[in-house]
């Protein structure tokens, strides 16, 4: 492949077969397949000097809530999200498997990439959920379609890289991670509702460090 690169990465277990990779290029092509975790460097290293930005559907950073939840993803737990089943997993029950993707976010820093900059954490699922088919608008290869469900969570990572690197995503968080998401025009009416009034119901006192630019 020529010209720059975007890399998904939905990962899964270090020595099973279940990490869905997907490699975006800017003139359209689209490279997804299934390989074990651990060999995930391996298959991206021919494309790393290309690579303008690599998304990853695992926790890179570490927090300190109980659950070992980032303050992010507690808010993520809150009724409006438990209720669609887009909360997400409690870290603490995954313990092997966080410390594997952080592991991973090492490794990349070592090669280059910074972490929130060129390097960042999505949520396909939730994606998805919040733009529908409007996420799948961007791709210029649209004949092209995922074999598998790691496989269409890698390309929704991909395309999540795509648009951080053209100042297309937004962002929620704290200092113990951040979560990347499209910007609010990419998403379901319904959705930029729903959101919106999440954060502002939120306990203002529990999420005062919260911060986001979702809704600028």
């Amino acid at each position: 492949m020529t010209n720059g690169v975007y890399i998904g990465i939905d990962l899964g277990g270090r020595d099973k077969k279940t990490t869905g990779l997907c490699v975006l290029a800017e003139k359209g092509d689209i490279e997804c397949e299934l390989v074990k975790g651990k060999d995930v460097l391996k298959k991206i290293r021919p494309y790393l000097k290309n690579t303008k930005v690599i998304a990853i559907d695992a926790p890179l950073t570490k927090g300190r809530g109980k659950g070992n939840f980032r303050l992010y993803e507690k808010f993520l737990s809150t009724r409006t999200f438990r209720q669609e089943k887009i909360n997400p997993l409690p870290p603490a029950l995954m313990s092997k498997f966080c410390d594997f993707a952080r592991e991973l976010r090492a490794k990349l820093e070592k090669r280059g990439f910074v972490l929130d900059i060129n390097l960042i954490e999505v949520f396909p699922t939730l994606t998805q959920k919040l733009c529908g088919k409007n996420l799948f608008s961007i791709l210029k290869n649209k004949k092209f379609l995922p074999k598998t469900e790691n496989q269409k969570s890698a390309l929704i990572c991909a395309i999540l890289a795509f648009l951080h690197a053209n100042f297309k995503t937004r962002w929620l968080g704290y200092k113990d991670g951040f979560l990347f998401l499209p910007e609010t025009t990419l998403w379901e009416k319904s959705w930029r509702k729903k959101l919106y009034q999440a954060w502002q119901e939120r306990d203002r006192l529990k999420y005062r460090r919260l911060i986001a630019n979702i809704f600028k």
